[in-house]
């Protein structure tokens, strides 16, 4: 049997003791374990619920297996899952991969940190600090009995990753309304949350939306039978990997994310990149026939790994067939650049619905509606002047049709939404809202 977290949320009054001793015990400047409210304010006839989360320390651990740097390890004895913040370089995948929002950012010290189980005390066979300090029994560390735990709340993140916490509570019982005075007052119940934006993906943006461009002209250059620019090509990619670089917390240690290729997506992304970078640049520098088109092989690789970063993690799939990937985009920019229009239609024909799909299926306010339907403007336009005048080369086609696929791009960060405790609690609160107005 594995031991674990038992929690009791009958009996959790959000005082966050379990909190404040797992910061006071290991000196974190972070907060690793939260209190997460299910109905904060209280609205009547739903139930207000506090739920303890830290590190569940699971036994599919995708912090561990998705982390390119292999920063992360699992101790033998009690089975906790160990960060090494001396290899972590700072990118925050395994922020991504965690469905429990269990691994927290040191804006700090530019690295991520996160609950390790007090494991130098149950080695001793002590309590971990969390559990020690809970003033009511809510939260405990023991053997783990109940297998079907994970049934006590829907909005529970799904446990195929098998975490090491077990429910006790009846979910039919009222959990205790005692309610902090300041619950009315705070926006944030998780105040080291940093919630992604266009800004923080900027770097990623460039990066992937650069690389679908060179491994494009690449491929168009196969395609015509003319080699890329010497100077420019190069240049792209110089500035392609030089992006990726400000996505790190700790830039120097770079050079540790490709040291976990078995596991890790975005490790088999890094290296792939850096493969292409090589042959590509030398290819178009020394007018390699053979370099060309072993690159654009490697190409194809390269973004089906880029695409397979983002699929890893969000395990709702619902950028499975975004039209903002890099590898369809890069076919239908391959195909535009080369004047092929049956190919052209066909990937335009599916990024459109695509697009129009998202206009219609998703909660959108103005800004994001407007960047949606400049979207598809900036597809029509150069299609239908391709079709028509076949003037795939005239510069301002040219840049409206890369316009649009870079915002695409940013349209592909924006749904990005990887599977997280808050977004399922947030969602779940809503459907409660909207069934008790119907009532």
């Amino acid at each position: 049997m594995r031991k674990g977290f038992i929690f009791n949320h009958n009996k959790c009054v959000n005082c966050n003791a379990c909190s404040a001793a797992c910061i006071l015990e290991n000196g974190w400047t972070v907060h690793p374990r939260n209190i997460f409210t299910y109905n904060s304010q209280a609205e009547g006839l739903i139930p207000l619920i506090n739920l303890s989360l830290a590190c569940n320390h699971c036994e599919s651990a995708v912090c561990m297996n998705g982390c390119p740097t292999s920063a992360y390890s699992r101790e033998t004895v009690t089975g906790a899952i160990i960060l090494d913040e001396l290899k972590c370089i700072g990118c925050r995948y395994c922020q991504w991969n965690c469905p429990y929002d269990a691994p927290r950012f040191d804006s700090q010290n530019k690295t991520v940190a996160k609950c390790h189980l007090c494991y130098s005390e149950l080695i001793e066979n002590r309590q971990p600090a969390c559990s020690s300090a809970c003033p009511t029994g809510a939260l405990k560390f023991g053997q783990l009995t109940e297998p079907d735990s994970d049934k006590v709340f829907s909005w529970f993140p799904d446990k195929k990753l098998n975490p090491a916490i077990e429910f006790t509570a009846n979910q039919n019982h009222t959990p205790l309304k005692i309610i902090p005075e300041n619950i009315y007052e705070e926006k944030d119940t998780k105040p080291d949350k940093e919630g992604r934006n266009i800004t923080t993906d900027l770097s990623l943006i460039i990066f992937t939306f650069l690389a679908t461009i060179s491994v494009a002209t690449i491929i168009s250059s196969l395609i015509k039978g003319v080699f890329p620019e010497k100077i420019f090509f190069p240049l792209i990619l110089l500035i392609a990997g030089f992006a990726s670089f400000f996505h790190l917390g700790k830039k120097l240690r770079s050079w540790r994310s490709v040291r976990n290729l078995r596991n890790s997506p975005l490790s088999r992304e890094i290296a792939a990149f850096i493969v292409f970078a090589l042959v590509a640049s030398v290819s178009v520098i020394f007018h390699i026939p053979g370099l060309i088109i072993a690159s654009s092989v490697i190409g194809l690789i390269l973004l089906l790994l880029i695409d397979s970063v983002y699929i890893y993690t969000d395990r709702s799939k619902s950028v499975i067939l975004h039209s903002g990937q890099t590898f369809i985009s890069a076919l239908l920019i391959v195909s535009f650049i080369s004047g092929i229009i049956l190919p052209f239609i066909f990937v335009a024909f599916i990024k459109l619905v695509s697009s129009v799909h998202s206009l219609y299926v998703k909660k959108l306010n103005s800004t994001n509606f407007g960047i949606r339907f400049l979207r598809i403007a900036f597809l029509f336009v150069p299609g239908i002047s391709l079709i028509l005048h076949n003037s795939n080369t005239d510069r301002p086609v040219i840049f409206i049709f890369l316009m649009g696929e870079l915002l695409d791009r940013i349209l592909f960060y924006i749904d990005f939404n990887p599977l997280n405790i808050n977004t399922l609690i947030d969602n779940k609160l809503n459907i409660e809202r909207d069934e008790k107005k119907r009532c």
